[in-house]
């Protein structure tokens, strides 16, 4: 392969198509070279994958082994088992593997615990303790205290080298998330504790945070050196969270926030019954979910003005310093429709109105109202005109989409076309939306090509480097379910641009499925798995720490995916109750 790039640099851009490296040098001939990384990533993912499914298989026959009721012989077969996957694990071909899936070895513990507490039932303490006291110089893990204090150890309960090690596992929770810098809410929390929570967000940000090629121009270590200043001179623990959320987003990512405590979510996240989105150029009601509102306030009326301002420069001042965003199409819909009436409960708002006519009026509008008008039932699903199947995937924070799929799939099975709309689901899980479309396809589903930020501190003493490479976990199999039913007829879906997160690797597995058209807007731009922890006085925080791109390397992270057929509603669909998304869907498939 022709390329004159340092050796650090080939070993980058091996791992992963997506690299963030700051000091690469001379990297020549993309074009030649590209072909060459996929290939070599496909080959070590499928090595690595047979490799662990064997070792895997070495684990599985010592735990049938090894039951409660086994005996010493069989105690014995089991351990002379996972030695022998310990001892592949070491080997020359499992360390040259690991060069491109650090997970690999990262296993290790896993199978030496198991093989040091069979080491215990068989009697040897020594070798027992022995595991705990080596292992702790490459892994704590806190969740493991629970485990090792089960009856299961109570012949080394009392030994001192045990409690030793009971208390360092312990170490991470009180340096990481569950740090004693989480203090509790009051209304005046102390400059120390200010000053605290800032620095945890800035430091977890400058480690972790994934997404940093989107933004840059930003100079975190100048921001939090600003903030810093900022910070000590708020004057109370509201006034240290209105500030402290407007500092998230300009990372600029919509899985990277920063949330006010609990008790003060009436005061910044209070809103009235009326949904509202940016209809090309005018912000309009949609919907009216309060029945004593609605006899004051119409959809399709038009927002002019709040409190006084003109609704963009409102929405300018007061929403969007605290919208974490990504794109311009997901800030619209922080800025219009999620963020636009939040604020204290006790407050009303003074809306100024213009209807269908014209006509403009001031309404004063309480926040905080019942929603007391139904809504649209959850998982709607109805059989259109031509025979179309129509269903309404709302999250996947569950496996509800799936059941109700799964519920009404004789009917589909009939259907000459399925319609699944997702434009106003905010994610969940990737798996349930895996899931739904192993009924929609024979072939395996894919997740999308996943990556973390991996520079160790070694490769940081050497230079300043940014590297994104493959998650630990590996990269994730493609998701396979045998259905006994699979819908093998034509697919839309309907996206928008509050398709989000686990609706978006939804949407990635459908495209590079090629099963069927995308209508709608671009959407989101915004997916991962963001880290969350606790804040001082009652706040909390998550960052994205985890990249995600279509398996071929195409980004979709801070742009969205685009509809193969574009089409939005206008004011006068709006107002008239039209679905063109939908109207467009069904004309499709009816071709």
């Amino acid at each position: 392969m022709k390329n004159t790039a340092s050796a650090l640099t080939l070993r980058l851009l091996a791992a992963f198509p997506l690299l963030l490296a700051f000091h690469l040098s001379n990297a020549a001939d993309n074009a030649t070279w590209q072909g060459d990384i996929k290939t070599r990533v496909s080959e070590s993912a499928q090595a690595v994958t047979h490799a662990m499914d064997g070792i895997y298989r070495l684990r599985g026959e010592a735990s049938s082994l090894s039951k409660p009721d086994a005996s010493k012989e069989d105690l014995q077969a089991a351990l002379a088992k996972l030695k022998l996957a310990l001892a592949a694990i070491d080997s020359n071909e499992s360390l040259n593997l690991s060069a491109d899936a650090l997970h690999f070895r990262g296993r290790r513990f896993d199978f030496m615990l198991d093989a040091a507490v069979l080491e215990l039932r068989l009697g040897n303490k020594e070798a027992f303790l022995n595991f705990l006291e080596s292992s702790q110089t490459w892994v704590l893990i806190p969740a493991l205290k629970n485990y090792l204090t089960t009856p299961a150890f109570a012949t080394v309960k009392d030994e001192p080298r045990f409690k030793a090690y009971l208390k360092r596992i312990e170490l991470p929770a009180k340096m990481g998330r569950a740090s004693v810098l989480a203090t509790p809410y009051k209304e005046q929390i102390s400059t120390a504790e200010k000053v605290a929570g800032l620095s945890m967000f800035w430091s977890e940000a400058k480690r972790s945070f994934v997404n940093f090629h989107n933004v840059p121009d930003l100079d975190w270590d100048k921001v939090y050196l600003e903030y810093l200043d900022k910070v000590m001179q708020t004057k109370s623990t509201h006034e240290y969270y209105q500030l402290m959320m407007q500092l998230a987003p300009l990372l600029q990512d919509g899985h990277t926030n920063i949330y006010a405590p609990e008790e003060l979510q009436d005061v910044f996240y209070s809103r009235p019954a009326l949904s509202t989105a940016l209809i090309g150029k005018s912000v309009l009601v949609t919907k009216v979910q309060n029945q004593q509102l609605a006899q004051k306030i119409q959809r399709g009326d038009e927002i002019i003005s709040i409190d006084g301002q003109p609704v963009y420069e409102y929405a300018l001042n007061n929403v969007a310093p605290r919208a974490s965003s990504g794109t311009p199409q997901d800030k619209a819909v922080r800025m219009y429709s999620y963020g636009l009436f939040s604020g204290d409960q006790s407050k009303s708002i003074r809306l100024g109105l213009r209807d269908a006519t014209g006509k403009e009026r001031i309404e004063v509008v309480a926040r905080g109202q019942d929603r007391d008008v139904p809504g649209d039932p959850s998982f709607d699903f109805r059989m259109l005109p031509g025979d179309i199947a129509y269903l309404a995937l709302d999250h996947f924070e569950s496996d509800a989409g799936v059941k109700k799929l799964e519920s009404v799939m004789s009917n589909i099975m009939k259907a000459k076309g399925l319609i699944l709309d997702i434009r106003n689901n905010g994610g969940g899980s990737s798996l349930h939306g895996a899931a739904i479309l192993s009924f929609l396809s024979k072939k395996p589903v894919p997740y999308a090509y996943s990556a973390e930020r991996q520079e160790s501190n070694f490769m940081r003493a050497r230079s300043d480097v940014i590297l994104l490479d493959t998650v630990r976990g590996g990269i994730s199999k493609p998701y396979v379910n045998e259905r006994k039913e699979v819908y093998a007829g034509p697919v839309v879906v309907l996206a928008g641009a509050k398709t989000f997160s686990a609706a978006e690797d939804f949407l990635m597995s459908f495209v590079t499925l090629q099963r069927g058209t995308v209508i709608g807007s671009a959407t989101a731009g915004s997916t991962g798995m963001p880290m969350f922890f606790k804040l001082p006085g009652g706040g909390s925080a998550r960052i994205c720490v985890k990249h995600d791109s279509f398996p071929d390397g195409r980004e979709f992270v801070g742009k969205g995916i685009a509809p193969d057929i574009e089409i939005a509603p206008t004011v006068a669909d709006i107002r008239a109750g039209r679905d063109v998304v939908m109207d467009k869907a069904v004309a499709v498939l009816s071709k």
